[in-house]
């Protein structure tokens, strides 16, 4: 398909800071592994870009939607000295928007098992298969990684160029839901969703049926988590934010008990005692961090972890904590660093969830826009005041 689409670049200049040692990989490539460090003077917005050609092994797609990340906003603002204030991967210029659905209308020679027309959901994380850790199993720790929005080209986009593999067909989905475009938004809301349950099932150990859950954060990864520790059987699952716009959406996506724990602090209390508090002694087998605050939040985990716990680290920050271990000594705790969500069948164990009815992640949707009003829709995601849970972006709206 020949032609030009609508899509959300974003852009800047390569202006490592002093001090900052490069890897090979990205002086060779241009790449930034702490963007925060590299990139300065961002440059975004709309603009006509050529529709990607297909390869052999590729698929193209027609996006139905994609959602807006808290990387995505990280990524495009910066801080007071020009630069990019995402601590993590990112390659420029780049179509952002990781988190996307779409149908399919061109399939590559090579490719087998899919057809124009097929409903998909596109897994993120792209891993080559050929390095030392994606041939023991690492896929998310690929040492030629690809992430698809933030250092190669992603949904915000009217089309987007998805290689086969990372493709996970989602019909029976659209059946199930009985209409495309629930479909379409289910889909896109997976990315995230296999995130938490990567960290929770897979790295973590699962959540034991019966287990107390603390979730710190109460952004989409950890709405997801809330809603995922509800789907494994967890007794009481706790929810702490610091937007109370979120409270609601905590709720309904499973919790128990929402506090934000500043008002807790006022009150004389804290978020690891009311856990305790709530839970007889006993407190949470698993706490998932899903907000990269660390130095605010490992205080109130570890106050909180029960015997064994598993605390599993999914939020992205730079900052140092500092905390008291003895705790995790006596109770044996873990601490389990989770990035990514590839490989040990994830994705697809989330959208069967999804079709069986175990997972609506749709109730986390609090804000669509259009394609072509996508900056309002990626500054609305931002807006702390809204308490957005997860704003679609689609050209179908």
């Amino acid at each position: 398909m020949e032609g030009t689409m609508q899509a959300f670049v974003v852009d800047a200049e390569w202006a490592p800071k002093a001090g900052y040692t490069l890897t090979e990989r990205e002086r060779r490539d241009k790449r930034a592994f702490r963007s925060d460090m590299v990139y300065r003077n961002l440059k975004t917005g709309l603009k006509q870009a050529p529709i990607p050609a297909i390869g052999p092994d590729d698929v193209l797609i027609r996006v139905g939607a994609c959602g807006v990340c808290g990387s995505d906003l990280h990524a495009l603002r910066a801080d007071d000295g020009g630069y990019s204030k995402y601590a993590a991967h990112l390659r420029l210029p780049v179509i952002t928007g990781h988190e996307y659905s779409g149908e399919i209308v061109e399939v590559g020679k090579n490719v087998t098992g899919l057809r124009v027309g097929d409903l998909v959901a596109a897994e993120q994380i792209r891993w080559c298969g050929r390095c030392r850790s994606c041939r023991t199993g690492m896929f998310n720790q690929c040492e030629e990684l690809e992430e698809a929005g933030l250092s190669c080209d992603g949904g915000f986009a009217e089309y987007a160029l998805l290689p086969a593999k990372y493709c996970c067909v989602i019909n029976r989905l659209a059946n199930k839901l009985g209409d495309k475009m629930a479909a379409l938004e289910a889909g896109a809301l997976a990315e995230p969703t296999a995130v938490a349950y990567s960290g929770m099932q897979i790295n973590g150990g699962g959540v034991k049926p019966g287990a107390n859950v603390a979730v710190f954060g109460t952004g989409p990864i950890g709405l997801a988590a809330v809603a995922l520790a509800r789907a494994f059987g967890a007794a009481t699952i706790f929810a702490f934010g610091t937007n109370p716009a979120r409270d609601g959406l905590a709720a309904a996506m499973g919790a128990d008990v929402v506090a934000n724990p500043n008002d807790l602090l006022a009150q004389g209390s804290s978020a690891g005692a009311l856990v305790l508090e709530k839970t007889d002694g006993i407190g949470a087998g698993m706490i998932v961090e899903a907000t990269g605050n660390f130095s605010s939040v490992y205080p109130e985990i570890i106050k909180c972890v029960g015997n064994g716990a598993r605390v599993i680290q999914l939020g992205v920050g730079a900052t140092p904590a500092m905390f008291n271990a003895m705790p995790v000594l006596r109770k044996n705790v873990h601490i389990i660093g989770s990035l990514g969500h590839a490989g040990s069948d994830i994705f697809p164990s989330v959208l069967r969830m999804m079709e069986a009815g175990g997972l609506d992640m749709r109730k986390m949707v609090t804000g669509r826009y259009r394609l072509d009003d996508a900056p309002a829709g990626i500054a609305a995601s931002g807006d702390r005041t809204k308490g957005h849970g997860k704003i679609l972006i689609s050209q179908h709206y």
